[in-house]
């Protein structure tokens, strides 16, 4: 595989490609369809349009999709017809993230086969975050029913996944994650977009490795300065930038995946993962993970270095977060209210902003009372390095120098539990 060749193939193909993915026509307005895939009638919302291609898109549908749906609608306008699916909502599942890694990959497979059906259309999957994980699921059931069927109409483009989260579960702070066997086991074109500033952009490595172990084709482009694409909170310009061209961009892509075979073949899933049962924290938690915390040496939010290489001789509490984060905002008071209680004993309270610019850090500092020092790791590398992976993740190093209870998401940090915790560590 040779992702940067291929990229430059998919960003030059210019305009032979416009003439073969289809005519821009004026779209007709989204509907509501009903389609019946095995026991159950999941809800569509349909953006028709006469071109050749349809998009089989896959939402998480745990937050706003109003981007989503532009860009749906946007494409509906150059002649690709679009089908968005909450599978959550259409199961009576509750919408979490839970349930997209338990989802089976049988409803996918079937929406597949019924767009075709009901189309005639070339089919390519769309997912994001962990909607990725029953799209991954679905295309290789589709494969194992087309085996079965006797079929060899590889009418599956392959699939356009941003930024996916292919975890079985979160691990505990300090544990690398285990991710779902389908990583491993899925042969189709990928198109890959990472957001540059989202939380997994430093697990990227890991998950080429182990779609390209499959015999899957990858592409992959890294949106710098982008925390999501169709992620609301980000108002940066980049996310714009890149919003509007991936509404040019696309039909070429899809064209790049059309003429990438996919096997209509599965890959064997690995037979057994190590096993890792784990999830966010509403607690302190003993830290399992490597306990020598690294050197800090970072700006702060005014410009000013600050480093830390010494953490001997008082309780140090690191915590890693983003404005854009809803439960690191929503700790903010309670970490406030705990350095005041802890104030005038051997405490200190550190706080890391991931890949965010300062002008927006200081807008955000103008709305919220943070009573603490912010720090940039303006590129994320030191959070990686910390094996940060969710946010707010939050470690606490002991006087002894080590790290002794890590938190992986918000917590109420002035608890009596919390606040005797530490003032223990401080009477041994």
């Amino acid at each position: 595989m040779m992702p940067n060749r291929l990229l430059k193939h998919i960003f030059c193909m210019c305009a032979l490609l416009l003439l073969t993915t289809g005519l821009s026509v004026q779209a007709l307005e989204p509907d509501s369809i009903e389609v019946p895939v095995l026991d159950q009638e999941l809800t569509v919302t349909r953006f028709p349009a006469s071109g050749e291609q349809l998009l089989l898109w896959i939402t998480p549908g745990f937050d706003s999709e109003t981007r989503a749906l532009e860009m749906a609608g946007q494409l509906a306008q150059r002649g690709i017809e679009v089908w968005r699916v909450d599978l959550a909502s259409s199961l009576f599942l509750p919408r979490s993230t839970s349930t997209l890694r338990g989802l089976s990959g049988k409803y996918v497979a079937g929406l597949i086969e019924q767009a075709r059906a009901q189309t005639g259309k070339r089919i390519t999957l769309v997912a994001r975050s962990y909607a990725a994980i029953p799209v991954l699921r679905g295309a290789r059931q589709w494969q194992i029913n087309q085996a079965i069927k006797g079929q060899r109409d590889a009418y599956l483009n392959g699939a356009i996944l941003f930024s996916p989260e292919l975890y079985a579960t979160v691990p505990a702070l300090g544990l690398e994650p285990v991710y779902v066997p389908e990583i491993a086991a899925s042969n189709i074109p990928i198109m890959l977009y990472q957001a540059g500033n989202r939380g997994n952009r430093w697990q990227l490595s890991h998950v080429l490795t182990s779609l390209q172990e499959g015999g899957a084709a990858v592409y992959l482009k890294v949106l710098a300065g982008v925390t999501g694409v169709f992620y609301e909170g980000d108002t940066s310009e980049a996310a714009a930038k890149i919003f509007t061209q991936l509404v040019d961009e696309l039909p070429d892509v899809i064209s790049l995946l059309q003429q990438t075979p996919t096997p209509l073949t599965v890959v064997a899933l690995p037979e057994s993962l190590p096993v890792q049962q784990h999830g966010l924290d509403s607690s302190l938690k003993p830290y399992i993970g490597k306990r020598l915390p690294q050197r800090l040496d970072l700006p702060d939010v005014n410009g000013r270095r600050f480093v830390r290489d010494d953490y001997r001789g008082k309780v140090t509490v690191v915590n890693f977060w983003a404005t854009w984060c809803p439960p690191c905002v929503e700790e903010i008071p309670s970490l406030n209210r705990l350095r005041q209680a802890m104030r005038g004993k051997p405490f200190e309270l550190i706080s890391i902003d991931y890949a965010e610019d300062k002008q927006s850090i200081k807008k955000f500092l103008q709305q919220v009372n943070v009573d603490f020092p912010v720090l940039l790791d303006s590129d994320g590398k030191l959070a990686a390095s910390w094996g940060v992976l969710v946010f707010p993740s939050t470690f606490v190093i002991g006087p002894d120098g080590t790290i002794l209870y890590g938190v992986n998401g918000g917590i109420l940090w002035d608890s009596p539990e919390v606040i005797n915790t530490f003032n223990s560590l401080l009477d041994k």
